[in-house]
């Protein structure tokens, strides 16, 4: 039972932080002058011609962000950077969901939320992952420090380092889908612009 309130606890703190990400991003874009809106919406209005001509090309970003948050998961001070990254990007999220609603209204809302799916959700899902992960091993990492339990640490995180593994090589798989398919499927949608 001390387990379940202990995993349900992570999961709704991480789940708050990705509301409150999303609510401050909105909220950013809300608060920005109108010079700053009408720059945003001008760059908006050029996304059909970017999304035709361009590929994503997000591997070596992903891929170094991912591996850096991996090893700062193994140290009880880098869960704060996690946390605050996994905040950045779900700030991200709300303010370009915001902006596309300024710039199509409600077709730049389906827009933006159908471009989130193709371009960030899997690499925000693998931020949550390792953000819970990165608690986990704060977790074991304190009871041994604190309460000197010794039970299988070695063996503890061996295997949430295979965990983080598996989903480094998903982000690699996912960015490959990102630079091959993601701006030809968007661009059957622009139509909702």
């Amino acid at each position: 039972m001390k387990r379940m309130k202990t995993k349900s606890a992570a999961q709704i703190f991480i789940v708050t932080l990705i509301v409150l990400g999303i609510l401050f991003g909105i909220i950013y874009f809300m608060v920005q002058n109108d010079l700053n809106k009408t720059l945003i919406v001008e760059k908006m209005m050029g996304l059909e011609n970017t999304i035709k001509t361009t590929h994503q090309n997000m591997l070596l970003p992903h891929l170094i962000t991912i591996i850096a948050l991996v090893f700062l998961s193994y140290s009880i001070i880098g869960v704060p950077l996690i946390l605050f990254y996994l905040f950045y990007e779900c700030t991200s999220l709300g303010f370009l969901i915001a902006s596309f609603y300024s710039a199509f209204k409600i077709k730049g809302i389906l827009f933006g939320l159908l471009f989130i799916l193709i371009s960030k959700v899997i690499y925000i899902l693998c931020l949550i992952y390792i953000s819970y992960i990165a608690l986990k091993i704060t977790k074991k990492l304190l009871r041994v420090l604190i309460f000197k339990e010794n039970d299988s640490l070695y063996l503890h995180l061996k295997n949430l380092f295979l965990k983080l593994g598996i989903t480094v090589c998903v982000i690699v798989l996912y960015d490959l889908f990102l630079y091959f398919f993601a701006n030809k499927i968007l661009s059957l949608f622009l139509s909702l612009l």
